[in-house]
């Protein structure tokens, strides 16, 4: 059974601290990157968070592509 992925999103965690966070479907907060600024943040969302979520995939999981 294919687990389901998280939620990304931005939040601002300090008064000049953004991170960018993973909530999962059990409701787990998991805090995964902090950035200077909202862009970057945003940045490595749209660049980054496929590597990183292929990262944490174990076989099965989170298939890149639907069977044909």
């Amino acid at each position: 059974m294919l687990r389901p992925k998280p939620i990304l999103y931005v939040v601002l965690c300090d008064r000049d601290q953004w991170a960018v966070e993973a909530e999962w479907p059990d409701g787990t907060l998991e805090r995964i990157n902090t950035f200077n600024d909202h862009s970057s943040a945003t940045d490595w969302l749209t660049t980054q968070s496929d590597v990183w979520l292929e990262g944490r995939r174990t076989p099965n999981e989170y298939p890149l592509r639907k069977p044909e």
